[in-house]
């Protein structure tokens, strides 16, 4: 099968989880391209049996052109098989996971009508406060965020990476 991991990233952490999928996807035997989609054309996705469409989250939101590809190919994805993903600090609150997951994954297909993913995954990033610009660390303060990881223990001085490889790679497998 044919297979197009696509995706968008702001500071890097979703590329290295896009080039996981792909690792994995290609160890089932799959044909698979990795692309960001912030370089160059967007990929067609005719000549591909899945989608995997992947993206950060960050204060809320999907990147632009993860987004903007689902919008764009939202009819020929309804197509072919396709699975979403997320990287997102939600997953180091138990307390946030079921709507975050809603929100970033299940609305997000939603919005594309007929769109039936085979798979949504929701799996950790890497939280680098060193790497935001000031209106980025401003508006994680005052969402919160940088309150609430400090409370479960992460310096937030430091990169903190909560990706877990097992989880990526066993998710990818069963696509």
């Amino acid at each position: 099968m044919r297979v197009l991991v696509a995706y968008g990233s702001k500071y890097g952490s979703t590329t290295r989880l896009a080039e996981v999928i792909g690792e994995g996807l290609r160890g089932e035997g799959h044909e698979v391209d990795v692309v960001d989609l912030r370089c160059g054309p967007e990929p067609e996705v005719t000549n591909y049996d899945m989608v995997v469409l992947g993206s950060p989250v960050f204060v809320g939101k999907w990147t632009k052109e993860a987004k903007r590809f689902l919008e764009v190919k939202g009819q020929e994805l309804c197509e072919r098989k396709v699975a979403l993903f997320v990287s997102c600090s939600d997953v180091l609150f138990p307390e946030k996971i079921e709507a975050g997951r809603r929100m970033y994954l299940e609305d997000v297909a939603a919005s594309v009508p007929g769109l039936r993913p085979v798979s949504l995954g929701m799996f950790g990033g890497v939280i680098d406060f060193s790497r935001y610009g000031a209106l980025t660390k401003a508006l994680l303060a005052g969402v919160g965020t940088k309150k609430q990881l400090v409370g479960r223990g992460i310096d937030v001085n430091s990169p903190y990476d909560y990706r877990d490889w097992e989880q990526i790679r066993s998710w990818s497998r069963d696509l």
